[in-house]
């Protein structure tokens, strides 16, 4: 895989990018969307606030009956843990689904971003993309959209040199909003 000489994100610049997806790769993605995402943090406030009301109608119950149905103490619980695993089995989920599609390669350049895998191709233009997250692993290019909708990850190990993360960085500072 080739790119243009290793020099700023200047005129012509091309970033090339060759990978397969994995879990951690959709993990990280998951993550900084539930960062910024209205849908993610609405989910999140209404099962804490549902685990406590659960919680308070147990003490409640407890104190008045000195006995506690079985459900109140499980639902508050299993829903707690299910704001934690799901993003986990969501992430197992992607990558299942991605598996099919073989090596991903991307290009990303003045105008945006390509993505071809033996299914499709996919271009994003900087006006789809206004948001993006990095990660010790990944840049995460999120749509502007309140709940967005679009999320394309680009894990640095897919970059064809070392320098490319730094060039991608360059490049995407100047047109999106970092998260």
């Amino acid at each position: 895989m080739s790119a243009e000489p290793h020099s700023g994100a200047g005129a012509g610049t091309r970033i090339e990018f060759a990978y397969r997806m994995a879990v951690e790769d959709f993990r990280d993605g998951l993550r900084a969307r539930a960062r910024v995402s209205v849908a993610a943090r609405r989910y999140r406030v209404l099962v804490i606030v549902g685990a406590v009301l659960l919680l308070g109608v147990m003490v409640w119950t407890w104190a008045a009956q000195g006995t506690v149905d079985v459900p109140l103490v499980v639902i508050p619980v299993a829903l707690l843990v299910m704001m934690f695993v799901s993003p986990r089995m969501l992430a197992r989920q992607f990558h299942r689904r991605t598996e099919a599609m073989g090596e991903f390669r991307a290009v990303v350049d003045e105008s945006g971003v390509t993505v071809t895998n033996r299914q499709r191709t996919s271009t994003l233009t900087w006006r789809a993309v206004n948001r993006y997250a990095e990660t010790p692993r990944a840049f995460v290019l999120l749509s502007g959209d309140r709940n967005i909708t679009d999320m394309t990850i680009l894990p640095k190990r897919g970059a064809s040199h070392p320098a490319d993360a730094e060039r991608l960085r360059a490049l995407i500072e100047g047109r999106l909003t970092r998260v």
